[in-house]
């Protein structure tokens, strides 16, 4: 299966399980150690998503990607995800979730176009996919560990706040 593949069914699968959220502003997922909605949960896909966006347009113009990125020069994990459950909240699921499909809709074309190019799978291309130990990862990996990964671990915290006693088709 390619990436494009697994990226459209780990978001089809969370937004499915996004819409069928009783009440998706409420404090009931426990992630991280903390709390946390389905509202803030997708606020971290999408501030992640607009993070590798920015990354790899500033690496498609030549210049060095502030990073992490959004203010933060340091990986402050759980700083940047409050930032997020702030930045990216928004008044409506709606809106939200419009708003997450942008950002999908986004990386799907950079797939597209970098695995047209031959670069997707291509380690060295791009400086900003080495990690701080030194190992260089292709842009298929970055995109797959910022993507595919976090939203599948998402969607498992939302299908086990379900009710046990309910089935679910997800």
């Amino acid at each position: 299966m390619s990436l494009k593949d697994d990226l459209q069914r780990a978001y089809d699968r969370l937004v499915k399980l996004v819409n069928s959220a009783t009440n998706r502003k409420e404090k009931i997922l426990e992630w991280n150690g903390g709390l946390i909605s389905a509202a803030d949960l997708m606020a971290y896909q999408i501030g992640w998503g607009r993070c590798l966006i920015r990354w790899y347009e500033a690496g498609i113009k030549g210049e060095e990607p502030e990073m992490p990125g959004e203010g933060f020069v340091k990986w402050d994990y759980p700083a940047i995800a409050l930032h997020f459950y702030q930045r990216y909240r928004f008044d409506s699921g709606e809106l939200q979730l419009s708003e997450f499909k942008q950002v999908v809709n986004r990386i799907l074309e950079i797939i597209h176009v970098e695995e047209k190019l031959g670069n997707l799978d291509t380690i060295g291309i791009w400086d900003w996919c080495t990690l701080p130990s030194g190992k260089i990862w292709p842009l298929s990996k970055w995109i797959q560990v910022n993507t595919v990964a976090p939203y599948k671990r998402a969607a498992a915290i939302l299908k086990r706040k379900r009710c046990p006693t309910q089935k679910s088709s997800i």
